[in-house]
Formats: C-alpha cells, structure tokens, sequence
C-alpha cells in the first residue's frame, strides 16, 4: 500500500478505515452523531485520488455552501487536489445553465425565493377571482411544492385531485407553472426536478454525466428528498459506485420533502449495497450521550445503533424549571455568562429553540447582561427590502423576461409609476405577449397610457437598456455603478434610509467576497448564490458571540455548550405535530420532533442545558404550559433538574435586570414630560417607575404589540423593559 493511502487511513477506526477503503459498488454508512461522518467522506474522497481517481471523475454533494466549504478544504489540506464538492441546488443550477435549452427555457433562468413565489401565486389567484381567505398564497405554493417533491406535475396534480379545493389548487398549479416559464424562472424544486427532465428528453446527456462521474459521494443522505434521491440514483447508473453518508435518526427536514425512506430502504433501491455502522461518538460526554440516546430509542422507524464513547462522564445534563419566557431567558443569559466567567469561549456557546419568535426573550437577557451573542439568520439579510431590490435588478440585467423582478423595482426608488400605470402597462404586455420590459420599450405606442405615465415608463426601459450594458467583470463595483445610477440610497424615504448604508455595505463586502473567488465568478454564479444561501451560512464562529439559532439551522454544527429552551408541549413537540397526531399520523409527526430535539443535544460536546417555562403567551392569553413529553424520556441517571431565575435565591438579582411589565397589576410607567393623559413612549421622554423611580427613556424599538425601551434610571442605571401601552399612564 502506498504512502499517501497508509496516511490516509492512519489514526482511523476500524469501522471508519472499513467505510474510507471500501472497493467498488453501493456503500451505505450510517454515521451516528458525532462519529466522524464528514472525517469519513472526505477520507474517503482523498482515498479515491490516492488510488488513482482524477479529481473531475468524482463529485460529493451535500446541503450547505458551509459544509461544502469544509469538506473542500479538507480534502485539499489532504491531497493537494481541489475536487467538485457542491450543494445540490447548485449542482442543479450550473448543469442547467449548460442544458436548460433541451427543455424550452434560457440559461439565463432567475431563481425564485419562496417570496417571489408567493406574490406570483397572489397575482394568479387574484386574476382568477379566487377566494384569497379560502385559498392563502402561502398554503397554495406550499401544496404545489409539497407535489414538486413527489415528483407530481399540474397535469397528474388535476388528474388526481378529488373536491373543489384540489381541483382549485391545480388551476393555480398549472397557470403557475405557465408564468414561470413565460418569466424565464424556475422556483428551488424546479432546480431538482428541470434536471430529471432534461436527463427524460436526453438519454445522451444523461449517459455522459454517468461515464463523467466514476464515484457519487452524497453527505447528508437523510436530508435528500425523492428528486435528490433520483438524481443521485441516475449519476450513479453506470458505474454503480455511491456513497452515502446519514443517520435516519437526523431526518429533520421532512417538511421540506426529506424522505426517511432514502436511508430505511436503501439496499431496496441499491442492490448489493454495504453497510458500515459507525457507533463510536468523539462530540459528546458520556452524560450527554446517555441522556439523548435514551430519548431517540422511543423512535420505532429508525436503524438501531448503540452509540459509545471514551469520553468521562462530565456534567449532568440539567433541566431547568422556568417560570416564564422571560425567566427562561434570563436564566440562560446568566448561566452563559458564569460559563464565560469560568472560560468557556462565548463563540463555544448555542443556544437553540423551536421557532424564531422565541428569540426575542433571549435577545433582551442577552442585551441587558451585556453577553455577546449574534442571531444566526443569514437568510434574514437576503430577505431585507433592500437586498431583494437590488437582486432584482441585477435579475433583470440578465433576464429582462422576469416580471417579478421587474414589477418589484419598475417604481423603486420611487419614479412615477404607480399601481395603476403598472397595472396597464400589465394589460397592454398580455394583450400583446410580451414581458414588462418589453412593453415599457414600446411605451410612447400605448394608448392605455397617459402622455406624463409613458413619459415615466421610457424612462424606466431606459434605465434598464442603460443597466444592460454596463461591464459586469467585477460583480461589486457592478452594485456600486447601479447604485449611482438608481440614486437607489438618496431617493429612499428618511424613515427607511437610517439603515440603508449598513445594508448596503455588508451586500458589497459579500460582492467582494465573492469577486476575490476567482476570474470565473460571475454575475449569474452571484445572483445564484444568494438565491441559494441557507440559515446556517451566516454563523460565524469568528464574530466571538453566543450564537443563537434555531434547532434546523443547528445541524451540523457543535458547541461546547448548548442550551435548548421552549421544551414543553406545543412548542417542542410543536403544535403542528400534536394536531397530526390527532389526526392519525402521531408516529411520524412525533418522531420528527423528538429527532429534532436529539439532533439539539448532540451538538453539545461538555454541558446541555435544557429549559421550560410554566407559562407562557398564547394569541394575547397567559396560559399554563406543560414541559415536554421528551423530558420524560431522559435517562434520570444523566440528569439533574433544578429552577429557573426566579425559583433561586442566588439568581433574583438577576430579575430586576429585564421587567416583565404583563405581570404587573396596573401602569408600571408613568410618563413626566408630556402633558398629563397623553401616552407616547419616546426617546428623550422622563418616567417614572414603580420600582426603578424616574429615569430617561434612551431608546425605544417597536415589536408588534410591545417596545422594548431602554431607560437611563437615575438610581438603577440602564434598564431595559417590555411594554404594551397598558403599561403606559399620562403624566
């Protein structure tokens, strides 16, 4: 055996050289969490090069640009060869910039986000005069995506479909699939599927993709859906060398079409194929590992495996009794801090919880205690008004055939063109077939038109032939020269444009980024990354901050300490999953849930700290909550149980830190520079508190029904609070 092969496989496990050495044929390892499944594939891959596959003869795919990233970077730390590791999104969408042509359609196709969608789903429900309170835009694409995954078309939908509601559903399927291809656009499960259609109407390209990849190396295999499922079956047809790497209990995503199947079933769908368990975790403490691994043997659809480690025992995993949310965040805030205090490094710090509006309790604690956190969101900043603004318009620069991007910025910065000019300008493009943009070239011919609104739409099919031919080598100073030209920061209401620079910048830098990448990185890979960026690329383990994050996004990473909070009934199981299980489905809908709460503890490798609170807020009621079945389900041996912030005498200072104002009976704000009666709540206004005394309000943000106000209190200091204007008394 050679040198390279001997290094490879050293400091290896029997198992894991098993899995990294295996010859040819289907290979099916099922990795445990935190057994070494990423060491394996990529040994695996720097295996293969060693024996002598060519680097462009192998491609592994994954789910993450994060995870790709990674995997590329060990690989090449390895061998020094840089192999094809992509997304299957992306994969997808640089095989159908080469192919789309076979199918009817321009390579220079826009990626529609699930926003974009929706409003193409509202424009199709509205022309059909169907009810939008029966038939939510939401609902309705979810449906359609839903049959997307199960590779289920509008003509087999309408066959199918039994009732009025279905039969409506596959009305706005059809005329929905039309619109996308008069736009030019293709939706995320389109990526997935468009490709098993061209591989249909090419048998020849199909067969060269498989005389191209000798092996097909898929991360993640719990996660991949029926199309993901097809196309790695298809690429593999030839020479029948897969590996695939996943654990059925980590199938969290079947909401979005992951399907348990692909791994329960896979010699089925793989004859001959090889079965490595790897049981051995290197993440966890044996407390933590005992405690999650007696929770998910309560799942009946799964593999079984017994996962060990050498690891010592380490702390007790502890279960925390809360009184409320708000306790619950700050008994969280407070015991990061002590970990912090004692050493932990804060970016070694994660805290996860069900849905994303549990954040806010946590996000003040955080605040109040001045414990460094950031909010792992990334897709948040894409979905930002501005950064759809300008993606739009450099969608257009390369499609003008999109009328979702186009009627997002034909009127922004504002130009003149007003819903009902638009509206016309829509009617005139349909009557004649042709594309928003189109129509706008021919403005001064509309009749439909007033002479000031053609005046404004020329302007705007201008500003786009203007756009058009601008020089796109360098995708940042292309954003910069489209700045200039809109004047898209300057024309920007004063409300809106505080935030802007901020926006903008951080785009740029992204731009940057990407620019550095190398001469091959264009416009079309820049707008295709950004339509395909995920949650957890936007953790930065470099920004020296807790993260908080949600549990889906929390796959695939880890943290010395982890917290989970919201374990109780309705929250985590969700409701959702209780009302299925109502409905007949309890097995699969519960197990979900109960993988997703492992998936959250076996991201902590020493200390797991899971929270509950005994009341909470729901639709404006305060109502007693249940913890969670799941909490039952730990072996008591690996647990400890204790009380919230509240419920330790230690820890009530640390209650006056964030007032809970709804449990207070009356005003608790009396406001003193304003005339008496009046309630407005504003930065620079004096108050007077019940227990604080009289501060200054310092800020104020607004959240819905509550501010959160921060107030300078003469006594107390900086103080931060949750107020409803029921809190809030005149002066």
């Amino acid at each position: 055996m050679g040198k390279s092969r001997q290094r490879i496989l050293a400091n290896l496990t029997d198992p894991q050289r098993e899995a990294v050495s295996y010859g040819g044929g289907p290979l099916l390892v099922v990795a445990g969490a935190g057994t070494g499944k990423t060491r394996v594939i990529t040994h695996r891959i720097a295996y293969l090069l060693a024996e002598g596959v060519a680097p462009d003869r192998l491609i592994a795919m994954t789910f993450t640009n994060k995870a790709a990233e990674e995997m590329r970077r060990r690989v090449e730390a390895m061998v020094g060869e840089q192999v094809y590791v992509t997304t299957f999104h992306s994969f997808c969408a640089r095989f159908l910039r080469r192919h789309i042509h076979v199918i009817g359609l321009d390579p220079s196709f826009s990626i529609y986000d699930r926003t974009d969608s929706q409003r193409l789903i509202r424009r199709i429900i509205k022309a059909r005069q169907i009810d939008r309170e029966t038939f939510r835009p939401g609902e309705v694409l979810a449906e359609i995506s839903a049959n997307k995954d199960r590779v289920i078309g509008p003509d087999k939908y309408a066959e199918q479909a039994v009732g009025i509601e279905e039969q409506t559903v596959a009305l706005v399927y059809r005329d929905y699939e039309e619109e996308l291809a008069a736009n030019n656009g293709l939706d995320f499960d389109d990526l997935l599927l468009k490709p098993l259609e061209v591989f249909r109407e090419r048998p020849d390209v199909l067969r060269d993709y498989q005389e191209l990849y000798l092996h097909v190396l898929v991360d993640e295999y719990q996660d991949t859906n029926l199309p993901q499922h097809l196309m790695a079956r298809a690429l593999q047809g030839k020479h029948r060398n897969i590996t695939a790497v996943g654990d059925p209990d980590q199938v969290i995503y079947t909401w979005r079409g992951a399907r348990l199947a692909n791994l329960l079933e896979f010699e089925e769908d793989f004859p001959g194929a090889h079965i490595v368990k790897l049981e051995r975790n290197y993440r966890s403490s044996a407390n933590i590992l005992q405690a999650a691994s007696a929770c998910i043997r309560h799942n009946q659809l799964r593999r079984e495996k017994a996962l060990w480690t050498e690891d010592e025992s380490g702390p007790l995993v502890e279960v925390v009794r809360c009184a409320d949310p708000y306790d619950e965040g700050r008994t969280v805030a407070q015991t990061a801090s002590e970990l912090i205090s004692n050493g932990v490094l804060p970016w070694q710090i994660a805290v996860f919880y069900r849905t994303k509006r549990q954040a806010l309790p946590l996000e003040d604690a955080f605040t109040a205690l001045s414990v460094p956190h950031q909010v792992v969101d990334s897709v948040g900043f894409f979905e930002r008004k501005a950064t759809k603004d300008l993606r739009a318009y450099l969608q257009l620069m390369l499609n003008p055939r999109d009328d979702v991007a186009c009627r997002r910025i034909i009127n922004c910065p504002c130009r003149g063109i007003g819903v009902k000019t638009l509206q016309a300008l829509q009617e005139e493009a349909d009557r004649l077939g042709l594309s928003l943009v189109e129509a706008a070239g021919r403005a001064q011919e509309l009749s439909s038109l007033s002479i000031r609104a053609r005046g404004a739409v020329e302007r705007f099919w201008n500003l786009c032939q203007r756009l058009r031919s601008l020089p796109r080598d360098s995708v940042e100073e292309l954003i910069d020269k489209l700045l200039d030209i809109t004047d898209y920061v300057a024309a920007q209401p004063d409300s809106r444009r505080e935030d802007l620079p901020e926006t903008v910048e951080m785009l740029l830098d992204y731009a940057r980024q990407y620019d550095s990448e190398g001469p091959e990185r264009d416009l079309l890979g820049f707008i295709e990354r950004t339509a395909l960026v995920s949650d957890v690329d936007g953790w930065d383990e470099r920004a020296g901050a807790v993260s908080l994050m949600t549990l889906h996004s929390a796959k695939g990473l880890e943290f010395d300490a982890v917290f989970i909070v919201g374990a109780q009934e309705d929250i985590l199981p969700h409701r959702r999953a209780l009302e299925e299980a109502d409905h007949g489905a309890e097995q699969m809908a519960l197990e979900e849930e109960r993988r997703l709460f492992y998936v959250g503890m076996t991201r902590a490798r020493k200390h797991l700290f899971i929270s509950y609170a005994e009341r909470h807020t729901a639709q404006g009621r305060r109502e007693y909550a249940n913890p969670s079945r799941f909490l039952d389900e730990l072996s008591e041996e690996a647990v400890a149980r204790r009380a919230g912030a509240q419920g330790d005498g230690k820890r009530i200072a640390l209650a006056r830190q964030i007032e809970d104002p709804l449990k207070r009976k009356g005003p608790c704000l009396s406001i003193l520079s304003v005339p008496r009666g009046k309630k407005r709540l504003t930065k620079g206004a004096r108050v007077q508190h019940a227990s604080y005394g009289v501060g200054q309000v310092l800020q104020v943000d607004w959240l819905g029904t509550q501010n959160r106000v921060k107030i300078d209190f003469e006594e107390q200091g900086a103080v931060t609070l949750l107020v409803t204007a029921d809190d809030v008394a005149g002066g």
